[in-house]
């Protein structure tokens, strides 16, 4: 049995996901946006460098929610609106430079959770999407996770956390890092209780498991800062489609 909340007013994310009655994510703490629940990432995922990117010749600058830099797109702390059963929108025109709308579909069954995005631009605009799942290292039943992870590379970061485009070998964690090439489904394992396992058609994923309480599994539509690099764009009426499955299996 599983049993999902949502909460539209806070970011539009997953604020609870308990499988056979155990939480699996972290709970929200005092005014920290980044580390609860299971968040979109959109209009986009990951650092952008100091919040500034150049588009069709004109420089815009973005709010720095986390100084320097600008992270995880405006999405994860703004209202959504319920439309329909397990359904969420939002109007993201007045939150940054190019507008645009967003909707959220969830569908929770005893073996897994589905959540698709889909990001339709009101005028031409760069575009990322992902989702930020914060799962507890340590659940209420079983020992602390275990992550299986395998990728063909890394993204190097640089000594301000931004990816400076080379990909290199991977080193062993912990991470706050963008993986590519990932072979096989990331599986998060707590033995004693079961394990999940993520799959998505985006092709970049970040591990966020540096923290003593929490391994992050972020699957992304590109790396980090792509608006400086070669970011995809959206026409007007265009849409980016984003997928992820969260599955599981409970032991004994």
């Amino acid at each position: 049995m599983a049993a999902l909340r949502l909460d539209p007013a806070n970011g539009g994310r997953i604020a609870s996901l308990e499988v056979d009655g155990v939480e699996l994510l972290a709970q929200r703490q005092g005014s920290d946006w980044l580390r609860w629940g299971c968040y979109p990432m959109v209009p986009w995922a990951g650092r952008v460098r100091d919040g500034r990117f150049e588009f069709d010749g004109e420089q815009y600058q973005l709010e720095l929610d986390l100084p320097p830099h600008a992270i995880h797109g405006v999405g994860y702390r703004a209202s959504w609106e319920e439309t329909g059963p397990a359904t969420l929108h939002l109007d993201m025109e007045g939150l940054w430079p190019f507008g645009g709308r967003v909707e959220q579909r969830f569908e929770v069954s005893d073996q897994s959770l589905v959540a698709t995005m889909s990001v339709q631009a009101t005028q031409q605009m760069p575009v990322m999407a992902g989702w930020h799942p914060c799962f507890l290292r340590q659940l209420s039943k079983g020992s602390p996770a275990e992550l299986s992870f395998n990728a063909g590379y890394m993204w190097q970061r640089d000594d301000v956390g931004i990816p400076t485009g080379e990909r290199v070998p991977v080193p062993a964690g912990p991470w706050d890092d963008c993986f590519g090439d990932v072979a096989g489904s990331p599986v998060v394992r707590w033995p004693g209780f079961g394990s999940i396992w993520l799959e998505s058609n985006m092709t970049s994923w970040v591990v966020y498991n540096e923290e003593p309480d929490l391994v992050c599994v972020e699957p992304q539509s590109d790396a980090p800062d792509a608006y400086n690099r070669n970011p995809v764009i959206l026409e007007p009426g265009e849409t980016l489609d984003v997928w992820m499955r969260i599955s599981w299996e409970l032991e004994g």
